[in-house]
């Protein structure tokens, strides 16, 4: 096997398990698909799926309701929030 095949190999395997750490960890998270919605329009992508994975999740209290803040773990800004009211 020539050098140039087995660098591309080596690197789809990275690929490979670089995508099912992220898919591990989305998985891990145990959000339902309607919550993993981040932009809410209705779907979850599969984008949004992999997104779960660098999403952690809070709760807050919003004129005396619990509500559940989804934040980005990269900066801990808010992505959403839904609120027990809310559907």
């Amino acid at each position: 096997m020539g050098a140039l095949k087995k660098i591309c190999l080596a690197f789809a395997l990275l690929v490979i398990v670089y995508f099912l750490c992220v898919t591990f960890s989305a998985l891990n998270n145990h959000y339902s698909w309607k919550s993993m919605d981040w932009n809410e329009d209705g779907t979850t992508s599969i984008f949004e799926f992999f997104h779960s994975s660098d999403v952690g999740k809070r709760e807050i209290k919003i004129d005396n309701k619990v509500c559940t803040e989804y934040f980005s773990y990269k900066d801990g800004l808010p992505i959403k929030q839904v609120c027990e009211n809310e559907p």
